[in-house]
């Protein structure tokens, strides 16, 4: 995890949308997270945490957003991040768990509608390509000359908070 590497950067918003980014509150002792990570929070809980690795599952993970800021909590005081929130229609983009298996266009649109999850490893998030029924990120359309190794992805609504 590095403060200035962006695992997640948005690839394109609704359109006309001015969603700010939130405040969240970080416990203290927590993992430090860093722009460009997913930031998790059970439901009814007052702070968040950087998401763990094969994750979002639908309705056990809740995801408040991508990190637009680092974390400012210590070992001993609460701190603050900033988020971008989900929002419907928003679309990531990531590098590939693996780029063999997005390395065609073709080889990418038949992952186009899958049910992912993604892969934390040595600090860097990546997505991985294993479809299955509850996982929390779905894989959309991209142009993969104009971003080759990436995957254009959304989550899915079950992950909201405010699902």
């Amino acid at each position: 995890m590095s403060s200035t590497r962006l695992d997640i950067t948005p690839l394109y918003s609704e359109a006309f949308s001015t969603v700010a980014d939130v405040k969240v509150l970080v416990a203290a002792n927590a993992t430090a997270f860093y722009p460009g990570e997913p930031v998790v929070r059970a439901l009814g809980a007052a702070t968040c945490t950087v998401m763990a690795t094969n994750k979002p599952v639908v309705a056990t993970d809740y995801v408040v957003g991508i990190a637009t800021s680092a974390s400012t909590q210590t070992a001993s005081v609460a701190g603050y991040a900033y988020v971008k929130p989900l929002s419907e229609n928003q679309v990531w983009l990531i590098d590939a768990n693996d780029s063999t298996a997005v390395d065609t266009q073709a080889e990418y649109d038949a992952l186009v509608g899958d049910r992912v999850l993604m892969d934390l490893t040595a600090g860097k998030y990546t997505l991985l390509t294993t479809d299955g029924a509850t996982y929390g990120c779905v894989i959309v359309p991209l142009d993969i000359t104009e971003h080759p190794g990436k995957i254009a992805f959304t989550f899915r609504n079950g992950c909201s908070p405010l699902s």
